[in-house]
């Protein structure tokens, strides 16, 4: 299954993921930036495509995740149009599909619910941690990592509402 992830440019079969230079410099930012925002790119299409692809999803859970998409695109912009006004080049560094890939492996809608949901806690923790890194060098950074963690929670939230047996790494 093919997928535009442009602007982004993706790690070639042999390539792995660059490590993030250090946040007290721009370019370590704009790796998390980028990081944070090919996730969430990752997240919106993983998203639609359970939408279409599980016949065990309700459809109340289908019209939810597609919700999830927008909120995922809205995450998105607010990442890509910080990076835009830092100057940074979102195509700079080449990204892994390694979430995408483990999503396309879920077979039933229960194992995607809580397979995401715990990406998107581990992307919640992140965000926390990069928002209390960046308040004194990077305000504004830091203020769109803790909205979009804030945020997460109730992505997140969402798997045990379908799923209330379901066990997460959950917001700890």
């Amino acid at each position: 299954m093919n997928r535009d992830w442009s602007p982004f440019r993706i790690c070639g079969p042999d390539e792995r993921p660059l490590y993030s230079r250090d946040l007290h410099t721009l370019e370590g930012v704009g790796d998390r930036l980028r990081t944070a925002a090919f996730a969430e790119i990752q997240a919106r299409e993983a998203f639609l495509w359970a939408a279409e692809v599980f016949p065990d999803a309700s459809d109340d859970l289908k019209r939810s995740w597609k919700n999830l998409a927008h909120a995922e695109q809205k995450h998105l912009t607010w990442l890509l149009t910080r990076m835009n006004e830092l100057g940074l080049d979102v195509a700079e560094r080449p990204m892994g599909l390694g979430l995408w890939h483990s999503l396309m492996k879920c077979t039933t809608a229960r194992e995607f619910a809580i397979y995401i949901a715990n990406a998107e806690e581990r992307g919640r923790k992140a965000g926390v941690k990069f928002e209390q890194s960046l308040r004194e060098a990077d305000p504004v950074s830091a203020e769109i990592f803790g909205k979009i963690a804030e945020e997460e929670i109730a992505h997140i939230e969402l798997a045990l509402k379908y799923f209330p047996d379901a066990q997460l790494q959950m917001l700890g």
